[in-house]
C-alpha cells in the first residue's frame, strides 16, 4: 500500500535532496547561449553606447541656440557639417552653428541636442529651426544604456535573445554558463515495444520513452533514451547502474505501481545510496510517482501512464531539472489565463486533481469583452487525447471536493 505525501511534501524533500548538488559549467560561443544558464554575474566591460548618439534624423545642435525658435520666427544657424554613419562628425560646434546627422550618428563636441529634420529646413548653408529643443532631446549620452562596471546579468539567469542581443553589444563572445544535466530515460514493461514495431494482442509501442525526452529537451536537458527494460528488478538494477554512470538524473518509466510485477522500488533500493526517499503523491493523476538517490544523483520513477508521466515531470523533475541547471526550482512566472469552468467537477478530496481543459472565448453581449471559457477533456490517465486536444489544467485543491459550473479557474497553459 502505497504512504503518500502531500504534493508541496513532496516537491519539498525533492528540493532538499539537492541542496548540495554541483553545477557544471562551460565557456560557449555567444551565439549558442539563447537557452542557457549564465554560471556567475556578467558585468560591462565598457560603456554602451561608447559615445552620444542621435536617436533622430535631424540637425546637431546647442540647444540654446533653438530657444524661442518658432514658424514666424524661426532660429537660424550655420550648417558647418554633415555627419556621416560610423564615422567622427568633421570637428566640434560652436554657438550658432549646426550639422546634419542620421538617427544613430555620433554627436559632435560642443552639441546637446537634435533637432528633428521636419523641425528645420536647409536654405543654403543655413538652417531655419521651427521648434526649440531642450538639452538632451533626441540624444542618448555615452553610457545611458550601461555604464563600465555595471551588472548585466546575474548568475542563474536563462539567457533570452535580448541578452544575448546586450552581450553582443559589449563584445563578449564567449560566456561561461551551466551545463544542462544528461537525463537518462529508461522504459519498463514486457508489454512495450519500440514503436518502430507493430504491436501484437497485449502489446503497445513505447509512449513515454520519448514523450519524456521531449519534456527533458523542452526544459533545458539532455535526453538520453536507453529504450525497453524488462520487468524484471536484476535486470532493471543492472540498467540504472549503467545510467547513474552515463548521466545525472535516471527517469523511469512504468514499474513504480503496486504490483507483483512492479519492480522499481526494489531495483533503486537494490543501489548504493540513500534508495527510495518516498513512493506516492496525494494527486490525480500520478499517484504511484518514486522519488531516490543514488551516487548522489535523483532517480524518478513515473507511471506507465504517459498522462500521470507527464503531470509527474511537470511537478516534480522539471523543478530538479532547475536546480541542477543552475536555476531556482520553480519559474517566478508562469503562463496562465483566468477562465470559467464549463461543467461541474466532482473530486473526493483529500488529493489535488489535475483536471485537463481546452479553452475556447466567448464574446460578451452586455460589455463587449471577452471571456475564456475552459471545457474539461475528461479521459484517464492513459489517454493522450486530454492533453492532446487541451490546452492546460487546472488544480482541485486536496480540501476541496469538486467545484460548480461557472467557477473561475487558473488554467496554466502548456
Amino acid at each position: 500500500m502505497l504512504t503518500v505525501f502531500p504534493v508541496a511534501r513532496a516537491s519539498d524533500e525533492i528540493v532538499r535532496s539537492l541542496q548540495a548538488w554541483k553545477v557544471k559549467t562551460e565557456k560557449i560561443s555567444l551565439q549558442n547561449t539563447p537557452g542557457r544558464v549564465t554560471a556567475g554575474d556578467i558585468f560591462a566591460p565598457e560603456m554602451l553606447p561608447p559615445f552620444p548618439r542621435s536617436t533622430m534624423d535631424g540637425f546637431a545642435v546647442r540647444s540654446a541656440d533653438t530657444f524661442g525658435a518658432s514658424e514666424e520666427l524661426p532660429a537660424l544657424l550655420n550648417l558647418t557639417g554633415n555627419i556621416l554613419m560610423g564615422q567622427e562628425p568633421p570637428g566640434p560646434i560652436a554657438p550658432g552653428e549646426a550639422m546634419s546627422i542620421p538617427t544613430g550618428g555620433m554627436l559632435p563636441e560642443g552639441s546637446d541636442a537634435v533637432v528633428m529634420v521636419e523641425h528645420g529646413e536647409l536654405l543654403g548653408n543655413i538652417v531655419a529651426i521651427f521648434r526649440p529643443v531642450a538639452p538632451l532631446e533626441n540624444i542618448i549620452q555615452a553610457g545611458d544604456d550601461f555604464k563600465r562596471g555595471d551588472l548585466l546579468l546575474p548568475a542563474g539567469q536563462l539567457i533570452r535573445p535580448q541578452d544575448a542581443g546586450i552581450l553582443a553589444a559589449l563584445g563578449l563572445t564567449e560566456v561561461e554558463v551551466t551545463v544542462p544535466p544528461q537525463v537518462v530515460i529508461i522504459s519498463t514493461g514486457d508489454e512495450v515495444i519500440p514503436p518502430a514495431e507493430n504491436p501484437r494482442p497485449g502489446q503497445i509501442r513505447d509512449i513515454n520513452g520519448f514523450l519524456l525526452a521531449a519534456q527533458v529537451q523542452q526544459s533545458g536537458g539532455r535526453a538520453v533514451y536507453t529504450g525497453i527494460v524488462a520487468d524484471c528488478k536484476e535486470t532493471l538494477r543492472q540498467a540504472l547502474w549503467q545510467a547513474l554512470e552515463e548521466g545525472e538524473m535516471v527517469l523511469v518509466s512504468g514499474g513504480s505501481s503496486v504490483g507483483t510485477r512492479d519492480v522499481a522500488i526494489a531495483a533503486i533500493n537494490a543501489l548504493p545510496g540513500e534508495g527510495v526517499l518516498f513512493h506516492g503523491v496525494a494527486m490525480r493523476p500520478g499517484k504511484p510517482l518514486l522519488y531516490g538517490m543514488s551516487k548522489n544523483k535523483p532517480v524518478f520513477g513515473l507511471s506507465g501512464n504517459p498522462v500521470s508521466a507527464m503531470f509527474g515531470f511537470i511537478l516534480f523533475v522539471k523543478p530538479a531539472l532547475r536546480i541542477m541547471r543552475g536555476l531556482s526550482p520553480f519559474e517566478p512566472f508562469t503562463p496562465t489565463v483566468t477562465a470559467v469552468l464549463q461543467t461541474n467537477i466532482a473530486s473526493p478530496g483529500g488529493r489535488e486533481d489535475y483536471i485537463r481543459v481546452a479553452l475556447t472565448t466567448k464574446r460578451c453581449a452586455q460589455d463587449e469583452n471577452t471571456a475564456v471559457l475552459a471545457q474539461p477533456v475528461f479521459g484517464g490517465p492513459g489517454l493522450l487525447q486530454t492533453v492532446v486536444h487541451g490546452d492546460g489544467y487546472f488544480v482541485v485543491p486536496r480540501d476541496v471536493e469538486g467545484l460548480p459550473q461557472g467557477s473561475t479557474v487558473k488554467v496554466f497553459l502548456w
